[in-house]
């Protein structure tokens, strides 16, 4: 016999996991922005927009397919909730991909702060004119 409590909670614990994996990811992006640049920003982004995918499968399986789509059979309403969860996964993907697969900008070229080549001479402002 199944015990169905058991199996809830080991699908809660998959979800959760599931859910919180992208999540970590776009913390981990997000502090090496400064370093990265770019493509740090796009695999946040690609984190980000990933973690939403495992919520609107979970939430249509918890919901009820039947409430979702009445005149539909499950396996067909199953499958629909599905997909809209895997396009947020693949777009995610394909943002982290970007991210991690395209090259870092270059820095900017060194600039002197004053576009004179000779230094600026100071002249004391209370010698006598003249002098």
């Amino acid at each position: 016999m199944t015990d169905y409590r058991t199996v809830g909670l080991i699908h809660l614990f998959i979800a959760g996991v599931s859910v919180l994996t992208p999540l970590i990811g776009a913390v981990v992006a997000g502090t090496h922005i400064r370093r990265r640049g770019r493509n740090a920003r796009l695999a946040m982004i690609g984190c980000l927009v990933t973690a939403p995918g495992p919520i609107v499968l979970v939430l249509g399986a918890g919901i009820g397919l039947d409430s979702l789509f009445a005149g539909v059979e499950p396996l067909v309403a199953l499958s629909v909730v599905s997909a809209i969860s895997v396009l947020f996964q693949l777009a995610g993907l394909v943002l982290i991909l970007a991210g991690a697969l395209t090259e870092p900008a270059r820095p900017a070229a060194y600039q002197a702060p004053y576009p004179y080549a000779a230094p600026f001479h100071v002249y004391p402002t209370d010698a006598p004119p003249g002098h």
